[in-house]
C-alpha cells in the first residue's frame, strides 16, 4: 500500500477567532522515505528569495509534494527574510534550544552532501495561495513516519514584530520541523505541535497525550494511534542528545533564618523551559505539602499543615518536570520553639538539633521502596509496578550503575531503574514508524498518591 502524505497548517492566533481550514491535504507520496528521520534540520532565511516547484519531497531540489494541491500552487516564489540580525540570530538560537534534547544538527547554511530537512523561513502564506493567517505548512505522512527529505515553510513575515516575535517564530519552526519527523498535533497546552496558547514558551513534552487542534472541538485520536508522545517520537527517530538542564527553583519566602507563624506559607518560583509537574515541600527531611505544576510562569505557594511541629524547620522545595529532572533549593527557619526532646513531635519523630523529624532514610540507589520518604535521595520510582529508590537521569549517557539502566518509568519520567526484560533499556527504536509515540504509557500516580493537602 502506498504512502501518503498530508499537509498541515499552523495559524496565527491573532484575531477575534480561529479560522477553520481543512487542515489536512491528501496528496502524492513522496519517493524519499526514512526509518528514521533526518539529523540536520536546515534554516534558510532566503536571503535572495526562494523558489519551490512541485515534485517529490527533495530539499536539496527545492521540490514538495504539497504543492499543485488545492489552493496551494505549482510552483511558489518567497520573499527573503525581512527582519532584522538580531530577530535572525535569537531564531536559530532558541530553534537549537528546543531540539538541543536530540541528535539533530541546526545549520543556517545548506549542507553540500547527504538528507536534510529544510525550513523555509520566509515569505507570507499569501505567496503560497494560503490565507493571511496560515504561518506555516508542511507534510506529513499518513503512517507516521520521518520524511528523509523535505522542505516545510514558516512564513516568517507574517510574524509581526514585537516581545514576543522570536518565541513565536520558533514555536512555528519548530511545529513544521516536527511535520516532518512523523509528529501529528497534540491536545496538550505546553507542546510544540499544539494549536492551543496560553502556556508560555514551547517544547517537545514527555507526555502521552491526545491529538487535536481547537478547544471548541476537543480532543481526537492521533493519525497513527490514539494517542502520541512527541518527546519519545523524536527521540526515536533521530536519538537523545544534550540533557536539558533541571528546573532552577527560588525561594522567595520565607528568607534564610526567619522567624515563621505557626501555619506559614512558602512561596517559590521556578525557571524551567521544560513543564513542571509537581512541587513538593520538605521538612526535616519529610515530604509535608505537594502542588501540581503550571503551564505559566506564576509563583507557587506551599501552605504547611496545622500539626507541623514546632522547631527548627530545613526547608527543602523540591521541583520535578517532565523528564524527570529535579531541582532543589534549601532554606532554615525556625517556628516558635525548639524541641528538647520527642515530647513536642509526632509520634514516630525524634528531636535532632533542635528540630522533630524522622529517623533519616536509608534506602540506597536500586533499593525497594514504596515511597519517596524510604529513599535517600528523596526518590522512589516505579516501572511495571515494582519501584526501587532512584535517581533522575536522561536516555543517552547517564551513569546508572551496572545494575541499573537509564529508561522510562511508569510516569513516563526517566529514571535509573532495572533493566526491562523486554530490551533492558530505554527508548528502544520502534519496528513500526508510527508506534513510537506509545513506547511510554501514563502514569502520574506516583507524585500526585504522594501529594499531601494542608
Amino acid at each position: 500500500m502506498s504512502l501518503r502524505l498530508v499537509v498541515a497548517i499552523v495559524l496565527l492566533t491573532a484575531g477575534t477567532a480561529w479560522a477553520r481550514p481543512l487542515d489536512y491535504v491528501v496528496v502524492d507520496p513522496s519517493p524519499l522515505r526514512a526509518r528514521g528521520g533526518a539529523r540536520m534540520i536546515y534554516l534558510n532565511p532566503c536571503p535572495s528569495g526562494c523558489t519551490v516547484s512541485k515534485g517529490a519531497d527533495d530539499s536539496a531540489r527545492n521540490t514538495s509534494s504539497i504543492l499543485g494541491r488545492d489552493s496551494i500552487p505549482a510552483e511558489v516564489s518567497l520573499t527573503p527574510f525581512q527582519w532584522d540580525a538580531p530577530v535572525w540570530d535569537g531564531l536559530v538560537a532558541c530553534v537549537r534550544a528546543r531540539y538541543a534534547p536530540w541528535d539533530v544538527a541546526i545549520v543556517t547554511d545548506e549542507p553540500a552532501t547527504g538528507s536534510y530537512l529544510e525550513v523555509m523561513v520566509a515569505g507570507t502564506p499569501t505567496m503560497a495561495g494560503l490565507a493571511a493567517n496560515t504561518l506555516g505548512v508542511a507534510p506529513l505522512t499518513s503512517n507516521c513516519s520521518p520524511i528523509a527529505s523535505g522542505i516545510a515553510f514558516a512564513f516568517a513575515n507574517a510574524h509581526p514584530a514585537g516581545a514576543a516575535q522570536i518565541e513565536e517564530l520558533c514555536t512555528t519552526v519548530i511545529h513544521e520541523a516536527g511535520h516532518l519527523y512523523g509528529l501529528d498535533h497534540e491536545y496538550l497546552c505546553k507542546d510544540a505541535m499544539t494549536y492551543l496558547s496560553g502556556c508560555s514558551a514551547k517544547v517537545f513534552v514527555n507526555r502521552t497525550t491526545a491529538c487535536g487542534e481547537f478547544e471548541d472541538r476537543g480532543p481526537r485520536p492521533c493519525k497513527c494511534g490514539a494517542t502520541q508522545n512527541s518527546f519519545v517520537k523524536l527521540t526515536s527517530e533521530i536519538g537523545p542528545g544534550t540533557a536539558p538542564a533541571t528546573p532552577t527553583v527560588e525561594l522567595v519566602a520565607p528568607a534564610e533564618g526567619a522567624t515563621v507563624t505557626s501555619r506559614f506559607t512558602v512561596f517559590a518560583t521556578v525557571t524551567s523551559l521544560r513543564p513542571i509537574i509537581e512541587m513538593q515541600l520538605w521538612i526535616n527531611g519529610w515530604p509535608w505539602v505537594g502542588v501540581p505544576g503550571k503551564d505559566v510562569a506564576a509563583p507557587y505557594q506551599l501552605a504547611t499543615p496545622a500539626d507541623l511541629p514546632d522547631g527548627v524547620l530545613a526547608l527543602e522545595v523540591r521541583t520535578r518536570d517532565d523528564l524527570g529532572n529535579v531541582g532543589v533549593v534549601t532554606r532554615t527557619v525556625q517556628k516558635g520553639a525548639s524541641c528538647v526532646d520527642a515530647s513536642t513531635c509526632r509520634l514516630g519523630q525524634i528531636c535532632a538539633g533542635g528540630g522533630c523529624r524522622y529517623p533519616a532514610a536509608t534506602g540506597a540507589l536500586g533499593a525497594a521502596c514504596s515511597t519517596d520518604e524510604e529513599c535517600a535521595d528523596h526518590l522512589c520510582v516505579a516501572a511495571e509496578g515494582a519501584a526501587v529508590c532512584s535517581q533522575p537521569c536522561f536516555p543517552d549517557g547517564a551513569t546508572c550503575g551496572s545494575d541499573l539502566a537509564c529508561r522510562a518509568a511508569d510516569d513516563e519520567t526517566f529514571a535509573c531503574l532495572p533493566p526491562a526484560p523486554e530490551d533492558g533499556g530505554c527508548c528502544s527504536g520502534a519496528a513500526d514508524p508510527g508506534a513510537s509515540g506509545a513506547l511510554l504509557v501514563i502514569g502520574l500516580g506516583r507524585w500526585r498518591r504522594r501529594r499531601r493537602q494542608a
